[in-house]
């Protein structure tokens, strides 16, 4: 049989013992802890960086992320949200209106995701965006 110290005390036995515990219990929930993917869009290219005032413009994007059923959308200049039309994975391409005035836009890519099973209220985001590296793009008169 051991001898137990003149100092020790049993508290403090408890409390290592609870201590040990609790560190193990970190160490098997860090292994499964959920780790959210990148899915930051990225733009390499454009079909083309400008255009002529007062003409049809149809612009195609090269990347990496996008995704379709509305989950990725388009920034140009101050127009939020512009649909897209998904190619694939790798390219989509969006309109923008003839009368756009001449200047120099920038592009960016949002990908807006929805997280399942959080609930949708007034005061919550349900959803992460991840937003692309911009691009600018020029309408010349």
């Amino acid at each position: 049989m051991t001898s137990v110290p003149s100092h020790h005390n049993p508290n403090n036995t408890i409390l290592l013992i609870d201590e040990l515990l609790r560190n193990k219990r970190n160490i098997i929930c860090s292994r499964y802890k959920r780790v959210i993917p990148d899915l930051k869009p990225f733009i390499s290219s454009l079909s083309s960086y400008s255009a002529k005032f007062n003409s049809y413009i149809k612009i195609y994007v090269y990347g990496e992320k996008f995704f379709p059923n509305g989950a990725t959308t388009v920034t140009f200049g101050n127009i939020e949200n512009i649909t897209i039309s998904y190619i694939n994975h790798n390219s989509f391409y969006f309109e923008i209106p003839f009368t756009t005035f001449p200047g120099i836009y920038n592009i960016t890519v949002k990908n807006n995701i929805s997280l399942p099973g959080r609930t949708v209220t007034s005061n919550t985001n349900n959803g992460l965006s991840f937003t692309s590296n911009t691009v600018k793009f020029a309408i010349t008169s």
